[in-house]
């Protein structure tokens, strides 16, 4: 088992319970903007790839799809997401498995693919998006919510003893392709979490564009957004920092042929 499942397993609860609050980023910065990128889903094949506990699986469930699958590399993640689709009756379906190889699972070509900030978290981009395009059906469209390269650029080194970061450790280092370790934010003030580092990489922007059109795949529209403005006032300090330093870039992509 790699250490990032292991470390998504962990902090699994944790996840979902920061992510469903109101003010998250999700639900606020997030969702506004890939609503308005959404092609019409009515009676298609929908993936959402690294789906964790659901959150966006079923975002999209409500844009009536005929068919809709969540794929995951976290067990703890799609319990979760399992439990929350026996709740609500939802009709999606769950598979563990890696993010970077769906198209080891995925039985035949869907017309839309989903992800939010899963990408950060797969070594190979290059392997990600040749999945990604085997997996969709010609004239497929797919939309990526990741973490900003500007912003992961921030993400401190790894130290090679494991040690916990110190706060001007995150600083940008855009060209430096070592490997991340942080604390995530649900986990910075939970008190059943002591030093609970993460790890991720970093991937450029340059990065991101060539794992694309290396896959054949054309892109279509880049956003990033912006936080809510009322934030300016209600938030300030949240505000500010997200203006300065943006946590998401989205994509929004089609298979042409």
């Amino acid at each position: 088992m790699n250490d990032i499942k292991i470390d998504w397993n962990s902090m699994a609860k944790a996840y979902e319970e920061f992510n469903n609050a109101e003010d998250s980023y999700s639900f606020n910065i997030e969702w506004p903007c890939i609503k308005e990128l959404l092609p019409d889903l009515k009676g298609k094949t929908v993936l959402d790839l690294g789906c964790g506990t659901g959150i966006f699986t079923f975002l999209l469930e409500n844009c009536n799809p005929d068919k809709l699958l969540g794929i995951d590399l976290s067990e703890e993640m799609l319990q979760i997401a399992k439990e929350k689709a026996e709740k609500s009756n939802s009709d999606a379906e769950f598979i563990l498995h890696d993010a970077a190889t769906c198209g080891e699972v995925v039985e035949e070509p869907v017309d839309f693919i989903f992800s939010s900030t899963t990408s950060h978290y797969i070594k190979d981009l290059g392997q990600l998006f040749e999945n990604v395009s085997k997996s969709l059906k010609a004239g497929g469209e797919c939309i990526f919510s990741i973490i900003h390269p500007v912003y992961s650029a921030m993400y401190p080194i790894e130290h090679a003893d494991g040690s916990y970061p110190e706060d001007e450790e995150w600083n940008v280092r855009y060209l430096d392709k070592s490997m991340r370790a942080y604390i995530q934010p649900w986990l910075e003030y939970n008190d059943e979490y002591e030093n609970h580092l993460s790890k991720s990489y970093h991937h450029t922007f340059a990065d991101y564009m060539n794992a694309i059109i290396g896959a054949g795949l054309s892109i279509e529209k880049v956003c990033e957004p912006m936080p809510p403005e009322e934030w300016k006032e209600s938030q300030p300090y949240r505000y500010e920092g997200f203006v300065e330093s943006p946590v998401y870039m989205i994509i929004k992509m089609r298979k042409n042929k």
